[in-house]
């Protein structure tokens, strides 16, 4: 097999079957048409090789130390979640888009509003405190208004587990804005 810019002989131990010398490599506009058919015939062969085949105890355990590199489906730590979050932020983000979020926004889904949100659905054991259903799709209400209440917003005690449809249901009769403790007490004895 040649190059066809540079006309080297490639070997046929090379394992991409690609000029070493070339300067473009990985362009397979520089073959011709009988050298990319070579190529194509050997990679063939090479995988049908291994299809079907069980890999080795061996082979299986090469495989894992080199997943443990890279520590795939390794669960971090909290620490180690904000410490990478923090990492993540502002203009270091590759998302960054010169400051255009809103103030709401960043409060809504900060890892403190996760922590809190988790922490309510936890105390109430996953369950819908108007229906009583057990998991499915939740929300975190807050019980006193978010807008209004900034100091107690992540507050566990400032919060309670809905589901989906009680979560809409309580909005639409109630509104969004200024949300009581009073009118969550009717929303859940009616």
């Amino acid at each position: 097999m040649k190059c066809n810019k540079c006309q080297i002989k490639i070997t046929k131990g090379s394992r991409s079957g690609l000029c070493k010398s070339c300067s473009q490599i990985g362009n397979k506009k520089n073959f011709t048409k009988e050298t990319r058919e070579s190529i194509s015939k050997r990679a063939i062969k090479r995988n049908a090789k291994r299809i079907g085949t069980h890999l080795s105890e061996k082979t299986k355990k090469k495989i894992g130390e080199k997943n443990k590199i890279s520590q795939k489906g390794k669960k971090l730590s909290e620490e180690t979640k904000i410490k990478i979050s923090m990492g993540l932020r502002g203009k270091k983000s590759y998302r960054w888009k010169g400051g255009i979020t809103s103030e709401n926004n960043k409060v809504r889904t900060s890892r403190e509003m996760k922590l809190w949100k988790k922490a309510v659905f936890e105390r109430d054991n996953y369950t819908c405190q108007k229906y009583g259903v057990k998991g499915g799709r939740l929300a975190a209400h807050h019980i006193e208004n978010f807008a209004d209440f900034e100091e107690s917003r992540t507050s566990i005690y400032n919060g309670i587990t809905l589901s989906e449809k009680a979560h809409r249901e309580f909005h639409h009769i109630y509104g969004v804005k200024n949300n009581t403790r009073e009118q969550l007490l009717e929303f859940l004895n009616k």
